[in-house]
């Protein structure tokens, strides 16, 4: 199985591939500023290979990772699906190789397939939410 890398573009691949990543859109930035992602992480049956010793391990990693990146804004809202496995989370980060770059230290990078979205502000919202709702 091939990785393809965050920045290429995946729209013309049907088959998406567990560890791959599809890219739906190109983030507008300036010097300086950080993008927002919508990053939508479905697992696949991958997972289940594992023993329950080594799934157990894996995902102890993954939560530490996970609460380290939470921890310093690169994540910043997370939601699980009622699916019961699929989650979209909120990266706020430099571009697309540094969100390339703190996906793949994820253990559960490889057993899932990735599709990002890059954000853009909404016109009716002159200011992020969080900054308009922070007290005062």
């Amino acid at each position: 199985m091939t990785r393809t890398d965050i920045g290429a573009s995946l729209m013309s691949e049907p088959d998406i591939m567990p560890g791959d990543v599809r890219r739906d859109l190109r983030p507008s930035t300036t010097e300086g500023s950080t993008v927002e992602y919508l990053v939508k992480a479905t697992p696949t049956g991958g997972l289940l290979e594992l023993s329950a010793d080594e799934r157990e391990e894996l995902m102890a990693r993954e939560r530490e990772i996970a609460t380290a990146l939470i921890d310093d804004g690169t994540i910043t809202w997370m939601w699980r699906l009622p699916d019961g496995g699929t989650t979209l989370a909120i990266w706020n980060v430099d571009g697309d190789e540094a969100l390339d770059a703190h996906l793949r230290t994820l253990p559960v990078f490889p057993h899932n397939v990735i599709e990002v979205t890059a954000l853009a502000a909404h016109p009716a919202f002159r200011a992020p939410l969080r900054a308009a709702t922070a007290p005062a």
